[in-house]
């Protein structure tokens, strides 16, 4: 239950930023000079950057706004045991979000303090990719919602009541192929987001390769516990990528 403060963190933080950017790709504010300083520290470029700007603004909203979803899910969805997470993963997590939304802002062209846009407005910037990776980002954050609320219910009562906090077999939507559909999807987001950016963007994909292993590892743990509870698991059903692992 404390991966709420995370997306606490990530709500207040990552929403600083977007102000940030927002004020400067629509205003011309220009970013304040610690956020200037520190960017240019983590290889922001100022240089011209084609749709990069466009990208960076939608994949920024996106952080923010998966980050508020999961955060209700955390109030209003999820049922938490009474299972604790190490205080190293604990301070860690913490400091995911703070760098991660960083990271995200520091593929900003920028020129002097002020965010490089093309063209007249931001939007002309838009691209075929930008609306695959929207697509692909509401479509991986409705199913990662329909398991949790999937597995909330395994707790809960017809009237929504939690009457226990054991664990159930889970089915439907993407449970139907792999042991943890939720950690699938979560890496959907990251992927959606890459695309988003292009494609090409070697500093996202090289996060898209850290949520891979960390989440594929999660359910690999996941599927190996319900196979070890449960003798009538289904034989079909995949750790975390369907029909494969």
């Amino acid at each position: 239950r404390y991966f709420s403060h995370f997306y606490i963190i990530s709500v207040l933080w990552n929403g600083f930023l977007l102000w940030f950017l927002t004020q400067s790709v629509f205003l011309g504010v220009p970013l304040p000079s610690w956020l200037h300083l520190l960017l240019r520290i983590l290889g922001a470029e100022q240089s011209p950057g084609g749709e990069l700007a466009l990208s960076v603004f939608l994949v920024l909203l996106s952080l923010w706004l998966h980050s508020w979803r999961r955060l209700f899910e955390c109030f209003y969805v999820s049922v938490f045991s009474d299972a604790v997470i190490h205080v190293v993963q604990y301070c860690f997590g913490l400091i995911y979000y703070v760098l991660v939304g960083l990271t995200v802002l520091s593929q900003v062209p920028m020129d002097g303090r002020n965010v490089y846009v093309t063209g007249k407005n931001l939007f002309m910037q838009a691209r075929w990719f930008h609306i695959l990776g929207m697509m692909m980002f509401i479509w991986s954050s409705v199913h990662q919602y329909r398991c949790h609320v999937i597995l909330g219910k395994l707790r809960r009562n017809k009237a929504g009541v939690v009457i226990h906090c054991n664990h159930r077999i889970p089915f439907g939507d993407w449970f139907e192929y792999v042991s943890s559909p939720n950690y699938l999807a979560e890496l959907m987001i990251y992927i959606s987001m890459a695309v988003t950016f292009g494609f090409h963007n070697l500093t996202w994909w090289l996060v898209v390769t850290y949520v891979f292993f960390s989440q594929a590892l999660s359910a690999f743990l996941s599927h190996r516990f319900y196979q070890s509870k449960f003798v009538s698991y289904p034989k079909h059903r995949k750790a975390f990528l369907p029909f494969l692992f």
